[in-house]
C-alpha cells in the first residue's frame, strides 16, 4: 500500500512524492545508482513478514537523467503476474519523457500480464497517471495537482482490490492537500497527515508507512528528500542530489548510497 502523487512548483520545478507502506514496521531500501537512472528496488513480498523471504524486482521510485520522475502503488497482486515494480524501471529505462515512457509500459503490457498496478510519472512538460490492470493498460494525461493511492480511478475501484478500507480516503486526503500546496515543506506535511487517524497518508492501520520520498527536478538536477520510518514521528529527513548524468560519478554514487537511510543502500549487481 502506498501514497503518491505529482505536483508542479514552477517553471523548471516540479516534484513527485511517494509514502511506501510496508507488512512490517522496519525495511531498509535496496537502491540502483547508475549514470543514466536511479530507482529503489521494488518488493513483491511488501505483505510479508520475514524478511529473509523478500523477492527484489524492479523500480517502486525512481528517476532517470532526462528528468522523468515516477513511481508505483498496488492495487491488487494475483498468482502468474508479472511484477508492476518491472514497469517503474522500464519507463525509466526506456522513456526520456513521460509520452515515450507511457508508449514504453503499455508496450510491455501487451507482452504478459502485470500485478494491478498505478503509476504516476512527471517530466519537466506533462504528467500521467497509467493504470494496469493484468494485461490491460489505462493511461491518462494530468492537468494538475494529482494523486493516486490503492484503487483504479479510470478502471474504477474492484471490489477484489488488495486495500478497500483505507484507499479512497488517503487519496481524498492527499488530493486535498495537494491542490493547495504551493511549496515542498507542504509536501513533508502532507506525508506526515493523519486527516483519517490511523488510515491517513501516514499509515498505521494494516500496512505501516516505512519511507517517504520526494524526488524534485529543479534545473538540470535531481534532489531526493528521503526519511526511513513513520513520517509522523519526524524522522530524520536526508536531503541527496541524485548522481545522474553530469551528477554521476562513482566518488558521488557512492556518497549518496552512504548517506541514504538504509542499512542495505547497496547498489545491485
Amino acid at each position: 500500500m502506498c501514497t503518491t502523487g505529482v505536483l508542479r512548483l514552477g517553471t523548471d520545478d516540479y516534484l513527485l512524492f511517494k509514502n511506501k507502506d510496508f507488512g512490517r514496521t522496519h525495511f531498509d531500501d535496496r537502491l540502483v545508482t547508475e549514470p543514466s537512472v536511479f530507482g529503489v528496488q521494488g518488493v513483491t513480498t511488501w505483505a510479508g513478514t520475514d524478511p529473509d523471504l523478500d523477492q527484489f524486482s524492479g523500480f517502486s521510485i525512481g528517476a532517470n537523467e532526462h528528468g522523468l520522475l515516477c513511481c508505483d502503488s498496488n492495487v491488487r497482486t494475483l498468482d502468474g503476474h508479472a511484477n508492476y515494480d518491472e514497469l517503474t524501471e522500464i519507463a525509466l529505462r526506456e522513456g526520456r519523457d513521460v509520452d515515450s515512457a507511457v508508449w514504453a509500459v503499455q508496450e510491455a503490457v501487451e507482452s504478459k500480464p502485470y500485478l494491478w498496478a498505478n503509476l504516476i510519472m512527471i517530466d519537466e512538460a506533462a504528467a500521467a497517471a497509467v493504470e494496469v490492470r493484468g494485461d490491460r493498460v489505462k493511461a491518462t494525461a494530468l492537468t494538475g495537482p494529482t494523486a493516486r493511492s490503492n484503487h483504479h480511478v479510470a478502471l474504477k475501484p474492484h471490489p477484489d482490490d488488495d486495500d478497500t478500507v483505507t484507499t479512497q480516503r488517503r487519496l481524498a486526503s492527499a488530493q486535498r492537500r495537494l491542490e493547495r500546496a504551493a511549496e515542498i515543506d507542504e509536501i513533508f506535511a502532507l506525508q506526515r497527515s493523519h486527516d483519517d487517524g490511523d488510515t491517513g497518508i501516514c499509515n498505521h492501520q494494516g500496512y505501516r508507512t516505512v519511507y517517504s520520498y520526494v524526488l524534485r527536478r529543479t534545473g538540470d538536477t535531481t534532489a531526493l528528500h528521503v526519511a526511513q520510518g513513520q513520517p509522523c514521528t519526524d524522522p530524520e529527513r536526508v536531503e541527496l542530489t541524485v548522481p545522474l548524468g553530469a551528477c554521476w560519478s562513482a566518488g558521488s554514487a557512492r556518497e549518496f548510497r552512504s548517506s541514504y537511510p538504509s542499512a542495505q543502500a547497496f547498489d545491485v549487481l
